[in-house]
């Protein structure tokens, strides 16, 4: 964006340990499976999602595990090479102007373009599978082997002798283990030294956040991944994550079906009030009926000028005012932005998004939060009250 952002905005962001440190920022914490073998858990092994494609790293195929297919190159390389003899050969490039895949014969697939995020490499899964008639299975790990989160296991087969469900029974102990060693739990303090020494005061009481009800909401659908947002959501909407996307009269006219996959998927609808007039808002509702048939007095005003004040009691409009943006940080902190939630209390909150691929990258974090937390989730509606505005820090 490049109008400045009101200084009454409220800054709510919250980024869990699920996802330490810059360089884990734009993988997915899947666990990987090459036939019978469970593949180590870490960075170099997990998958990079993003809208409904998942790529994985092409490190994977560097050795031998039984799938028969191998890699030329690596990832200080723009390109690299997977073949499989000399019949299947999928020709990957990165450099800038010609992100292409080739077969053998120098034709271009019609794949997605394979990833460089950092220094690693990375291939579609689904495309790659099918080339070269590997199969697949995104499987949900049971919540009695690793109760803190719902995790994934990715199963890339040629030959296998288990089926998936057996295969994670055998390997329940190495799942939980090597989830562990990835995020390990707190370190609990040492025992105090015997001796003549005061009692500490006892430790404070845990957050309670059961008093706080969380919306989630996101503008700016065309910044550059909102399918991502969306499947997400989709996965934990049984769980109530339902969010208000607030689209411009642009966002409309470039893209009607997805605004009305947005309503069809359940989440609510708002409009976005670029140049903040009321006349804006009009013009905005009769396209948004004539796209979707949906009608909204949800508005808010990000990007504008305005005074948003003025907007407070003009023709039942509901204003919501919070927002992140996370060009307001250098770095973002765990503890400075948990720091920030109210606990012990009733209060409502918004997380407020854009579309954006880093977004999508943070809102697997986020969800893991409030969930671990146990936090209310609540649609943003007609009926809520908006969450005031909190300025933004210096």
């Amino acid at each position: 964006m490049t109008k400045k952002i009101p200084a009454i905005i409220i800054l709510i962001c919250i980024m869990t340990a699920f996802l330490p440190g810059v360089s884990r920022a734009a993988i997915t914490p899947y666990f990987i499976a090459i036939n019978d073998t469970l593949l180590e858990f870490n960075d170099e092994t997990m998958p990079y999602l993003s809208g409904s494609e998942i790529f994985i790293p092409v490190k994977i195929f560097e050795k031998d595990r039984g799938l028969n297919v191998f890699t030329i190159g690596s990832d200080e390389v723009e390109r690299v090479l997977l073949y499989k003899g000399m019949a299947k050969i999928a020709n990957f490039s990165t450099m800038p102007g010609s992100s292409v895949t080739l077969d053998k014969d120098g034709n271009i697939l019609n794949w997605p373009p394979a990833r460089r995020i950092g220094k690693r490499f990375y291939v579609p899964l689904r495309q790659v599978c099918d080339y070269f008639d590997l199969t697949y299975e995104i499987h949900p790990i049971k919540r009695d082997i690793i109760p803190d989160e719902q995790m994934m296991l990715i199963r890339i087969v040629s030959s296998a002798n288990f089926n998936t469900p057996t295969f994670e029974g055998l390997n329940r102990n190495a799942l939980r283990a090597a989830y562990y060693n990835y995020y390990p739990p707190p370190v609990s303090p040492s025992p105090a030294t015997p001796g003549p020494v005061e009692t500490p005061p006892p430790p404070p009481p845990p957050l309670d956040y059961s008093g706080i009800t969380v919306h989630l909401s996101f503008y700016d659908i065309s910044a550059g991944d909102v399918d991502g947002i969306l499947n997400l959501l989709d996965i934990h909407a049984p769980f109530g994550y339902h969010a208000c996307f607030f689209v411009s009269a642009q966002d409309i006219s470039a893209d009607p079906g997805l605004i009305r996959r947005i309503a069809g998927s359940g989440h609510s609808i708002g409009i976005n009030l670029t140049e903040g007039t009321y006349e804006e808002y009009l013009s905005t509702s009769a396209i948004l009926f004539e796209a979707a048939k949906i009608r909204t007095v949800i508005v808010c005003m990000i990007g504008s000028d305005e005074n948003p004040a003025a907007f407070k009691d003009v023709g039942g409009l509901i204003l919501w005012e919070s927002y992140f943006d996370a060009g307001f940080y250098d770095t973002i902190e765990v503890t400075t932005i948990t720091a920030t939630i109210p606990s012990d209390t009733t209060a409502r909150l918004n997380i407020m998004l854009s579309c954006s691929e880093e977004a999508a990258t943070v809102l697997p974090g986020v969800i893991s939060f409030l969930r671990l937390n146990e936090l209310a989730i609540e649609r943003i509606t007609e009926t809520n009250e908006p969450v005031s505005g909190r300025t933004k820090p210096e």
